[in-house]
C-alpha cells in the first residue's frame, strides 16, 4: 500500500492505493463557503491507535511497503490528514467531507470531485423530505418530559433510516432492520414498519407489502440484496423468522385496521396464507404440534429454552415451543377474519387477476385458529404455559416472558389469565434477560397486559421502557461501550449507578436498530390508548402512568394520520386519579369509513371534537 496527498485551496485530499492491485480510496475535505483550511503533513501508520499517537505529537515510524501483521497476514493501514481551520465568533463554517473508492487513481479522485459536487443537490432533497416528513409526522408537545419530545424524534429518524431505496434483487423501499449490516428479515421489517405507520403509512404499508411479494419463497427467508440467505441451520434448511417473533401477521393487521386499505389488503393476503400454510406444511412434528428447525428461526437465539445449542444453527425440532403455537391461533384467527373482510367486499378483487374463495378460506382459517388455540391450552401445566420435549418425554421447568404470548394472542382461557396475571407486573427473565430487554418480548409483555385486561400494568411497563429509551437515547455523551446518542439501539441492558448501586435500563446493542423505536408504539398504544378496533373503527382509553399524573399537566401529540384522517390528541390531568381528554378529527373527506366510539354517530364536517373525563376508568365523551 501507499499514501499520497493533494491539496489545494480550500480542499485537502490523502489519498490509500494498493499498489499490486491498483484500487484506490480517496478521503478529502473541501470548505463549502470561503473558509481557508491549513493542511498539515499526512499521518500514515498500521492502526487507528498509532494515528491517535501521531496527532497527540508521538513519534510513529511508517510503515514499509509491504509490511503485514505476523498473525494474520493482512496490511493494515491507516492515514490521517490535519487540517486547521479559523473560527471567527459565531459566523457559521461549512466543510464537507467525502471517502470515494475506485479501481485506480483516476477514476478514485473522480468519484471523489463527483461527490463533492453532489453534496449541495444531495443536502437539498434530503431538506425537502425533512420537511414533508415532519410536516405530517407527529410530534410531543406540552408537557412531556423534555427528552422524549427529543427521543420520539430521534426513533421516528432512526426508522426513517433503515428504510432503503432498492436495490439488488429487491425492486422496492425495504427495511434493512439495522444500518451496519442491512438485511431482509420479516420480524424486524413488521415491527419497524408498525412503528413507522404512526408517522408515515403510505411508505410502511409499501414496505411490508413489498417484502412479501418479493421474497423468493413463501416462509421469507433471512436474505441480503444480493439474494445471499443468511439464516440457515445446520442441516441446510433455509429459515426466516417464525410467526411467533415480533407477530409479522399482527403487526401487519393493526396497518390495515388504521388506514383500511382493502386492496392493499387484497395484494397481502394470498402472500400471507402463503407463509402462514409454509410453517403447517414444513414445521409441524409427526403427532401435528409446530416446531423450529432451530433458535435463529425463533428469533430467539441460542435460548436456554431450547436446550443445548452449539450455535443458533443446531437443530432443536424436538421442542414444542407454546408460543409458537398460540402465533398460529392468532395468526389463523387473522387470515379468518381478513378473508371474511374481502369477500364482503368485492371492489377491493378489481384489479387482482388470481381468484379466491374467501368464505372458504375464512372457515379453514378458522379451523386452524380452533386446532392451534385447543393446542395451546393443552400446553397449561402447574400453572404456566410451558414447552414441551417430545425427545424426552417432559415438560419444561423453565419459566420465560415469552410464556405469556398466550395472552397475547388471544389463545388462553379466562381461567389461565386470572392465574397469570400476577406475572405481567412481575415477570420471568427471558432466557436469562430482564423482561424489559428486548423489544419483541417487550411488545409481547405488554400486549398481554392490555389482553388481561390490567392497563395500568401495561401503562407502568410502557413508561419504564420509554423513560429508559429516552433517557438513554438523549444523553450527551457516549456510552461505556463508546456507543452514541440519538439513535435507537438493539436492545436494553442493566447497569448500576449511583452510590447505592441501583439497577436501570439503558441502551444497548447494535446502532440504527429500527425496532429499538418500540417508544413510538408503547406510547400511542398503551398511554394514549389509541386501539384500532377494526378497520374504521378507533377506541380512546388512555392510561397515564403515576409519574405522569402531575396535576395540571397536559401531554399532546399530532398530528397522527389514521386512514383518511388526522387525528390531534390532549390529556390533562385534574388529579392523580382523574384527567380530561381532548381528541380532535381533521376530517380530509367524507367520514363514511371512521366509526368513533362515542355516544352519538359522526357527522360529516370538515373537523370534529370531542372531550371527556377519566374518572375510575370510565370514560365519558360529549361533542364540543
Amino acid at each position: 500500500m501507499y499514501p499520497l496527498t493533494f491539496n489545494d485551496i480550500g480542499t485537502a485530499t490523502s489519498l490509500l492505493g494498493l499498489a499490486s492491485e491498483g484500487d484506490v480510496f480517496v478521503h478529502g475535505v473541501r470548505a463549502a463557503d470561503d473558509s481557508a483550511l491549513a493542511c498539515g503533513e499526512l499521518g500514515y501508520t498500521v492502526s487507528l491507535a498509532d494515528v491517535s499517537r501521531w496527532a497527540h505529537g508521538i513519534a510513529v515510524t511508517q510503515p514499509h511497503i509491504t509490511q503485514r501483521q505476523e498473525d494474520t497476514g493482512w496490511q493494515v493501514r491507516s492515514v490521517a490528514l490535519p487540517c486547521a481551520l479559523t473560527l471567527e465568533g459565531n459566523k457559521e463554517h461549512i466543510l464537507n467531507v467525502v471517502l470515494a473508492r475506485g479501481v485506480s487513481q483516476d477514476e478514485a479522485y473522480q468519484h471523489w470531485e463527483d461527490g463533492i459536487e453532489e453534496i449541495a443537490l444531495a443536502e437539498v432533497e434530503h431538506r425537502n423530505d425533512d420537511e414533508e416528513f415532519w410536516q405530517r409526522a407527529p410530534q410531543l408537545a406540552g408537557d412531556w418530559p423534555a427528552n422524549w419530545r427529543r427521543g420520539w424524534v430521534y426513533d421516528l429518524e432512526t426508522l426513517r433510516m433503515v428504510m432503503r431505496p432498492s436495490v439488488g434483487i429487491i425492486p422496492h423501499f425495504w427495511d434493512g432492520m439495522q444500518i451496519q449490516a442491512p438485511r431482509l428479515v420479516l420480524a424486524e421489517a413488521a415491527m419497524d414498519t408498525l412503528f413507522l405507520s404512526y408517522a408515515d403509512p403510505e411508505l410502511a404499508s409499501e414496505v411490508i407489502l413489498g417484502h412479501f411479494e418479493s421474497a423468493p419463497h413463501p416462509q421469507l427467508p433471512c436474505m441480503r440484496e444480493d439474494s445471499s440467505y443468511n439464516m440457515v441451520a445446520d442441516d441446510g434448511q433455509v429459515c426466516g423468522t417464525a410467526p411467533a417473533w415480533g407477530f409479522p401477521l399482527w403487526c401487519c393487521d393493526q396497518i390495515v385496521r388504521r388506514t383500511g386499505d382493502l386492496h392493499w389488503l387484497r395484494r397481502l393476503y394470498p402472500k400471507a396464507a402463503a407463509y402462514l400454510r409454509w410453517w403447517l406444511d414444513h414445521r409441524r412434528d409427526a403427532e401435528g404440534w409446530l416446531v423450529y428447525a432451530c433458535s435463529w428461526e425463533s428469533g430467539q437465539d441460542v435460548s436456554s429454552r431450547f436446550g443445548p445449542q452449539q450455535t443458533g444453527g443446531t437443530l432443536i425440532q424436538h421442542v414444542r415451543p407454546v408460543d409458537l403455537q398460540a402465533s398460529m391461533a392468532q395468526g389463523a384467527d387473522i387470515l379468518a377474519r381478513w378473508a371474511n373482510l374481502l369477500g364482503q367486499e368485492p371492489s377491493a378483487l378489481t384489479t387482482i387477476e388470481t381468484s379466491i374463495d374467501f368464505a372458504a378460506d375464512a372457515a379453514w382459517w378458522e379451523q386452524i385458529a380452533h386446532e392451534f388455540t385447543a393446542k395451546t391450552r393443552l400446553m397449561w401445566r402447574d400453572g404456566w404455559f410451558r414447552d414441551y420435549d417430545s425427545g424426552a418425554h417432559e415438560w419444561s421447568s423453565q419459566q420465560d416472558t415469552m410464556h405469556l404470548a398466550p395472552v397475547f394472542c388471544g389463545a388462553a382461557g379466562w381461567e389461565h389469565i386470572e392465574q397469570l396475571r400476577p406475572y405481567i407486573s412481575r415477570p420471568p427473565l427471558h432466557s436469562g434477560w430482564t423482561p424489559l430487554s428486548w423489544p419483541p418480548v417487550v411488545m409481547t409483555l405488554i400486549g398481554a397486559a392490555t389482553a388481561a385486561q390490567v392497563p395500568l400494568d401495561a401503562a407502568e411497563l410502557a413508561y419504564h421502557f420509554i423513560d429508559a429509551a429516552y433517557r438513554s437515547i438523549d444523553n450527551r455523551a457516549v456510552d461505556q461501550h463508546g456507543g452514541v446518542p440519538g439513535i435507537a439501539r438493539e436492545y436494553h441492558a442493566v447497569v448500576t449507578t449511583g452510590k447505592w448501586g441501583a439497577a436501570e435500563y439503558v441502551n444497548a446493542g447494535i446502532e440504527g436498530y429500527g425496532w429499538g423505536a418500540l417508544s413510538v408504539h408503547l406510547l400511542m398504544r398503551h398511554l394514549l390508548g389509541l386501539q384500532q378496533e377494526e378497520v374504521g373503527v378507533i377506541k380512546v382509553a388512555p392510561v397515564l402512568p403515576q409519574a405522569l399524573r402531575r396535576v395540571g399537566a397536559t401531554y399532546r401529540v399530532g398530528p397522527v394520520p389514521w386512514g383518511k384522517y388526522v387525528l390531534y390528541f390532549e390529556c390533562s390531568v385534574r388529579d392523580a386519579q382523574h384527567y380530561t381528554v381532548r381528541m380532535r378529527c381533521s376530517v380530509q373527506a367524507a367520514p363514511d369509513a371512521l366509526a368513533l366510539l362515542t355516544p352519538e354517530p359522526l357527522q360529516e364536517s370538515a373537523e370534529q371534537q370531542w372531550e371527556w373525563d377519566i374518572d375510575n376508568e370510565t370514560l365519558h365523551l360529549y361533542n364540543a
